[in-house]
């Protein structure tokens, strides 16, 4: 009897009873043990006999005698199947073969979508997105939906997809239309795929937009710096009236001199509109830098007030440095690390939220300063309402100087809406007694009116100042004074260059006594000459006016508002009063003269006279002949 030099059995495996369909394997332990005398190595396969389809592997084992090893099975298998795995290991030893079934592993059920995402530029027109069934469960229908965009719109083939088996995937194209509505930086839409069974899935196409109309092109220029102030806030947060600076520093980064460089910036809103040109005191959005020398920078500034109007709202602030010489298309950079997203720096509008200062007196001018004790002056301004909310029914301004004796107001009778604005004239005469100083005149600001009992709930905080400087012809005796004031002659209604124009000075003593002025002129030199004065000197009692016609003969090359000082001298003292003329560049169309006028109103009375006329002739005449002797025969 002879005995096996080895002898080798398979023991039961410990396996999993499910799996994930995409797990790509599977591992179980199972027992090889070698009851015979002698050492063995033991090869392992399999019969595999599950519905999935799949594979087995186990490595070659030696196993010595009377012992038992722990074997690593292996079943691996394609991802999208349904079924079972299952098998039956195989062991091959020196001396005897055995086997072992395994399983059956049930393949859990999953399904499940992708879709992929995509990033095109605003210049191109279409894109592509890829939906695929990653799951292990055919879908028979997979609908789809991508919503358009403020300034872009979407097209999709095809527009819904069949059949999409485990595994497959299918391709979307994507037809795009943009508008310049569309916003600055990253836009994202979302397509969204839907299978029959409920499941769902989504990918981005992100759009970007750039400032650069065709993209970012060129490396030779670059900007290095862009410095943003608010002289009223923070720099990133801006609410209406604020005074902002902005500094862009372009760089030639190129081997040659780059020509003709210009630099732009632009403001956009949520709805993707570029409202820098909205901003108050800007005088252009662009700046031609002119030539940049290679390894050279320069530098352009803007600066603008933030409108009364700016609402709550993110902005974008973009900028961009371009060659006209070497044209956009060719050569544009708009990226910069000082910005926050580093195409564009985000901008959060704010409107004053404190009720007693949502509405303001602002852009405050006076006319003339220095003025003269005895002379009027006029102020200008503006109120704004810079708050979140409307106030109803009207708005009032008042006007305070102690030490000129001034205590004046104006009321706006009407609503003041949020980003409402009006414009305020107030007048003063100055004391022939004030002190020669500059006096602060206050304003403040009055609303919410309350007109059941006629006052004003809210008043503003703040006290908003104008300085005027009065000097001269102060603490002269007021024995002896004048006023003046000044219109356009009635034959002449407006002031047209190459024309004459007379401009009537109305002189009023405003002193005690009977005093003797003579009437001049001064500031016209350099837009009119002076034609004549009549009358030159006027005599006035106290309190009587009289009116000299200043005839000025305006030069041909003159538009807009030009300015002169009617002056009056009286015993040494000299008091001037100064006048804007707004000078047409060419005549208006004139008016019908008041006898044509007449007469055209006036016709068919006139037409009843004339017929009437003409038949008295006729009857006096027959009369006549009825009358007048017979020829003899």
């Amino acid at each position: 009897m002879v005995s096996a030099a080895s002898l080798i059995t398979v023991g039961t495996p410990t396996i999993s009873t499910t799996v994930n369909h995409n797990a790509g394997s599977l591992t179980f332990a199972f027992p090889v043990t070698n009851t015979g005398a002698d050492a063995t190595s033991v090869t392992f396969s399999s019969a595999m006999t599950g519905t999935a389809t799949s594979s087995f592997s186990a490595p070659t084992t030696s196993v010595g005698a009377g012992a038992t090893e722990t074997i690593t099975g292996t079943i691996t298998f394609n991802p999208n199947q349904q079924g079972t795995l299952a098998g039956t290991i195989i062991a091959v030893g020196s001396d005897n073969t055995d086997s072992e079934p395994f399983g059956p592993v049930t393949i859990n059920t999953s399904p499940s979508l992708s879709v992929s995402s995509s990033t095109i530029t605003d210049t191109d027109t279409s894109a592509s997105l890829t939906v695929k069934n990653e799951g292990n469960v055919d879908f028979s229908s997979v609908s789809l939906n991508l919503p358009d965009l403020t300034g872009a719109t979407f097209t999709l083939s095809p527009t819904s997809i069949s059949n999409l088996n485990a595994g497959q995937s299918q391709v979307i194209a994507i037809g795009v239309d943009t508008t310049s509505s569309l916003g600055i930086g990253a836009n994202e839409a979302t397509l969204t795929a839907s299978a029959n069974d409920g499941t769902t899935s989504t990918g981005k196409l992100t759009i970007n937009r750039n400032f650069c109309k065709e993209g970012e092109q060129g490396t030779d220029l670059s900007i290095s710096d862009v410095k943003i102030d608010n002289n009223d806030g923070d720099d990133e947060e801006w609410s209406p009236l604020d005074e902002v600076e902005i500094k862009v520093t372009v760089d030639n980064d190129g081997d040659e001199r780059i020509k003709d460089v210009h630099v732009e910036i632009g403001l956009f809103d949520q709805t993707g509109k570029n409202v820098i040109k909205d901003m108050d005191d800007l005088d252009d959005e662009e700046i031609d830098l002119g030539s940049i020398k290679d390894g050279k920078d320069d530098t352009a500034t803007f600066t603008f007030i933030i409108p009364a109007d700016f609402e709550d709202d993110k902005y974008k602030l973009v900028v961009k440095a371009y060659s006209k010489d070497l044209k956009e298309e060719n050569l544009c950079v708009s990226h910069s690390s000082d910005l926050s997203d580093g195409f564009f720096q985000e901008i959060d509008g704010q409107r004053e939220e404190d009720e007693e200062k949502h509405i303001i007196f602002d852009n405050i001018k006076v006319s003339p300063s220095p003025a003269q004790c005895g002379e009027l002056v006029q102020i200008t301004g503006e109120i704004f309402n810079i708050g979140e909310d409307d106030h109803l029914d009207q708005v009032r301004v008042t006007m305070f100087n102690s030490d000129l004796k001034i205590n004046d107001e104006r009321i706006v009778r009407q609503d003041f809406d949020q980003g409402d604005s009006e414009v305020i004239d107030f007048e003063l005469n100055i004391p022939s007694n004030a002190e020669e100083k500059i006096h602060v005149l206050e304003f403040r600001t009055y609303y919410d009116y309350d007109d059941g009992d006629d006052v004003y709930d809210i008043v503003s905080d703040d006290k908003f100042t104008a300085s005027l400087r009065v000097e001269g012809n102060c603490g002269v005796s007021t024995e002896k004074d004048v006023q003046i004031t000044a219109e356009l002659d009635s034959e002449t209604p407006q002031a047209v260059a190459g024309q004459q124009v007379v401009v009537n000075a109305i002189l009023r003593n405003t002193g005690k006594e009977e005093t003797t002025y003579a009437v001049g002129v001064n500031g016209i030199s350099s837009w009119a000459r002076q034609v004549s004065i009549e009358p030159q000197i006027i005599t006035l009692s106290p309190g009587e006016s009289k009116e000299a016609s200043i005839a000025l003969s305006v030069n041909n090359d003159v538009s807009g508002d030009q300015e002169l000082s009617i002056k009056a001298a009286f015993d040494g003292v000299t008091k001037e009063q100064k006048v804007v003329l707004s000078v047409n560049s060419k005549a208006q169309p004139a008016q019908i003269g008041p006898v044509v006028d007449h007469l055209r109103n006036n016709w068919f009375i006139y037409l009843i006279i004339l017929v009437n006329t003409i038949l008295i002739i006729a009857i006096i005449l027959v009369i006549r002949s009825m009358v007048s002797p017979s020829r003899p025969l």
